[in-house]
């Protein structure tokens, strides 16, 4: 006799494609039965019989009251909840405001501000990721989000004094178009004026704004496959000691809402350019002096009263930024993506990686693999 197919209710509170692809693809190795009733009534199942959940709860109480006394295995997709004692699978949002900060940086920002349009706990992780990203340099964020956030008259009073060029992080796409939206309403450029980027990169909102937004993508759908996973584990039996597990984000898909170098000092920014586009070449301090016309010392100078860091520091950064996206997107060797971004030979790379990124190059690999 054939073992009887798990019956696992599907209750995403905040819904998202790529997730409920994660699931669909997991449920599907498992061979689940998926129910997905509640995206078509939008109403709680009433007396609901199955072996597991999936979710993912927000400020609703009543889908947390639910899940409580649904007396199954349950995994949660979120941490609006995260007081209640169940196995989740979330987005490292931290590191998405880490990532953020960096990827903005990258660009010669000085200045630097958030926004939401309303408090989340997801939020509030990202907007510490950030704020310690920078600190880090003697940064500092304007604050464009709290009372008053969802007024276009406020908003706009908060950006007028904010100085230009400046890079604005908001907490999601959604955010991000809002923002956008009242940036161009007053009559500013974006990026030249406000660069900004958003979190979940959505296409259906990132590709049509009127400016490319550049996002940060939470990798949504392998949150959904991993999730799916523990809640099978937990379904047979198993025993998972630990209550949370981080998604690493998928880094940032860069279109025109910050691809824009916003340095003043015209040397900076050529040397920048240049850096960019000549990373994986070994490239000397001496060699952009020569190029910018000045002595080697005045541009280290010029470099780091603008951008807050040495020519070499950054051009590592760029180097990692670079190894990180073939390490997500790409099937090429360590030893491969080491020459292609600069660093000659594996163990280099590796271990300059393992310093800034807190793990080897191969673990960081194995966090997008499903």
């Amino acid at each position: 006799m054939s073992q009887k197919p798990s019956k696992v209710l599907m209750l995403l509170g905040m819904y998202d494609p790529n997730m409920h692809r994660g699931i669909a693809k997991a449920a599907k190795e498992w061979g689940w039965h998926l129910d997905i009733n509640m995206m078509k009534t939008f109403r709680l199942p009433e007396r609901w019989t199955g072996d597991g959940i999936i979710c993912s709860l927000n400020s609703e109480r009543r889908l947390a009251e639910y899940i409580l006394n649904s007396k199954v295995p349950c995994v949660d997709l979120s941490i609006w909840r995260s007081d209640l004692p169940i196995h989740r699978v979330v987005a490292d949002n931290r590191r998405i405001g880490m990532l953020a900060a960096d990827h903005l940086s990258t660009y010669g920002h000085k200045h630097f501000a958030w926004y939401a349009y309303d408090r989340t706990p997801f939020g509030d992780e990202r907007f510490r990721g950030y704020r310690e990203r920078l600190a880090k340099v003697g940064l500092n964020p304007e604050r464009l989000d709290g009372r008053g956030a969802h007024r276009i008259d406020v908003v706009l009073q908060r950006l007028r004094k904010l100085s230009r060029p400046c890079a604005i992080f908001a907490k999601s796409d959604l955010d991000a178009s809002w923002i956008m939206s009242a940036c161009l309403q007053e009559g500013y450029r974006v990026p030249e004026d406000f660069a900004i980027l958003g979190v979940d990169n959505n296409e259906l909102i990132c590709e049509l704004l009127p400016t490319a937004l550049s996002s940060v993508s939470q990798n949504q759908e392998l949150i959904g496959y991993r999730g799916a996973n523990v809640l099978q584990s937990l379904m047979t039996g198993k025993r998972i000691s630990q209550k949370t597990h981080f998604v690493e984000p998928g880094g940032v898909e860069v279109r025109q809402s910050t691809d824009a170098i916003a340095v003043e000092d015209i040397i900076v920014r050529q040397t920048l350019e240049t850096m960019n586009a000549k990373y994986r070449h070994d490239i000397e301090i001496g060699q952009l002096a020569a190029q910018a016309g000045i002595h080697r010392n005045q541009l280290e100078a010029r470099f780091k009263k603008t951008m807050h860091t040495t020519i070499h520091q950054k051009l590592i950064e760029i180097r990692i930024a670079k190894a990180s996206e073939l390490l997500k997107e790409s099937l090429l060797s360590v030893e491969d993506i080491a020459v292609l971004t600069g660093f000659c030979h594996a163990p280099h790379l590796s271990r300059v990686f393992k310093t800034r990124r807190g793990i080897s190059p191969l673990h960081y690999r194995k966090s997008f693999s499903r």
